[in-house]
């Protein structure tokens, strides 16, 4: 079996496409981990709503938008793990920090993601005109460079890894705030 028969036509395209065009290169990474993050976090929030409107959960709106806003925790922190996303690790990119060279930090890579929450189309059109840096590139201090491939399951094996750090404690306290902050924009539903 080749390549392609093993990967699929589509990815066999995608690469072709993205030897030609940088550009297309990155925003398909960026694509390929927003559909990748929706898949993890949409049934779950199915389910919720499900299960609530048969009222077999009960629970006032701030539970549920805690839950809401705990998906987009996950989605903003998709990076974490050796700062690159599952996209990157299947296209071959990672984060790094842009004085040292080193990967970056699990606070980099929290920060540079925060501009998703609020500026996701517009952080397509930056990406897009400049392929190594976005908006939360230029606040964190980080760049995308190309990296090894990995497979998806090389994020189980850096899960096993995770010790806890001084950074991950204020990721969990920065997220919580930021994410009440964006809770307070939102209408009251009652």
């Amino acid at each position: 079996m080749n390549e392609t028969e093993y990967k699929g036509v589509l990815h066999k395209e995608v690469t072709k496409l993205s030897n030609i065009n940088s550009r297309f290169h990155r925003i398909s990474s960026m694509l390929l981990d927003h559909i990748i993050m929706t898949i993890v976090i949409v049934p779950p929030m199915i389910l919720m709503m499900i299960l609530l409107a048969n009222d077999i959960l009960q629970f006032d709106h701030r539970i549920l938008s805690a839950t809401f806003f705990l998906m987009m925790f996950i989605y903003v922190n998709k990076d974490f793990f050796n700062a690159k996303s599952p996209a990157k690790r299947i296209l071959g990119y990672q984060i790094i920090n842009r004085n040292t060279g080193d990967p970056a930090t699990e606070l980099q890579c929290f920060i540079r993601n925060l501009t998703i929450a609020v500026a996701w189309p517009l952080e397509v059109i930056v990406g897009y005109i400049n392929p190594k840096r976005r908006i939360g590139d230029f606040i964190a201090n980080t760049k995308v460079v190309k990296a090894e491939k990995e497979k998806l399951k090389s994020i189980l094996i850096d899960l096993k890894n995770v010790k806890f750090k001084l950074s991950l404690l204020l990721i969990l306290i920065l997220g919580t705030i930021y994410f009440y902050g964006l809770s307070l924009t939102m209408p009251n539903i009652n």
